[in-house]
């Protein structure tokens, strides 16, 4: 990507993530045009970007809108992603080195030391613990040594992380996320790739299935 595309795609992104752009909202290339200063060609190049991240939907005489919430997609999303996730980290416990373990535990200390939900009437998961918990899971894959690997990764886990942006929290929920991303980071760092691929493709699924029993913030959560 340009510069200028790559600016725009992330604003787009983050807005997304953090559902100032809500699900299913029309992205209309030209007020984006003025928004950001930009050329017809510029916004269309990051909406197709964030097309093919899931973020976006391309509709035929339509145009381009957020995308929706689907739980069936999310449950398709939740098998790629372990997959990817877990071979990303297995190459990563056979081929990382000191720094690796160094940025894993670094990322993992932060995320435990940033509040999950925001403080408002109707907690969100907040957008600086989003950003720590997106930081550790990468942290986790780097070691991989593979770009295209990474490459690969990122976009369903965006794709999945719109779920839980966009998600009320229940209530009287009880789990202990900071326990399960540290029995996974100590079973990597201890080189013990089996116990540490199973632990984060547990981890991943119990998020979908706690996602799954929630009531969604989006207009078509409920589609299946």
């Amino acid at each position: 990507m340009t510069t200028r595309v790559a600016e725009v795609y992330e604003q787009l992104r983050s807005d997304i993530l953090a559902a100032r752009l809500p699900p299913g909202e029309r992205l209309k290339v030209n007020p984006l045009c003025a928004r950001f200063g930009v050329s017809l060609s510029v916004v269309r190049e990051a909406l197709t970007r964030l097309t093919e991240q899931r973020l976006v939907r391309s509709v035929p005489q339509y145009g381009f809108t957020v995308a929706t919430l689907d739980r069936a997609s999310l449950v398709d999303l939740t098998e790629v992603r372990v997959q990817l996730e877990t071979l990303a980290l297995r190459w990563a416990i056979e081929r990382a080195d000191l720094d690796w373990e160094t940025s894993v535990v670094a990322a993992l200390y932060k995320l435990g030391r940033t509040p999950m939900y925001t403080e408002d009437p109707e907690p969100q998961v907040s957008e600086e613990w989003s950003d720590a918990h997106a930081a550790l899971h990468t942290a986790l894959a780097a070691g991989c040594a593979s770009p295209l690997l990474l490459e690969l990764r990122r976009g369903p886990y965006d794709a999945s992380e719109i779920y839980r942006r966009w998600a009320k929290p229940r209530d009287g929920e009880k789990r202990d996320v900071h326990a399960e991303h540290t029995a996974i980071v100590d079973a990597a760092i201890a080189r013990d790739s089996a116990t540490a691929e199973r632990l984060l493709a547990e981890h991943i699924r119990r998020t979908t299935e706690t996602l799954l029993s929630r009531e969604p913030s989006g207009e078509d959560a409920a589609a299946s």
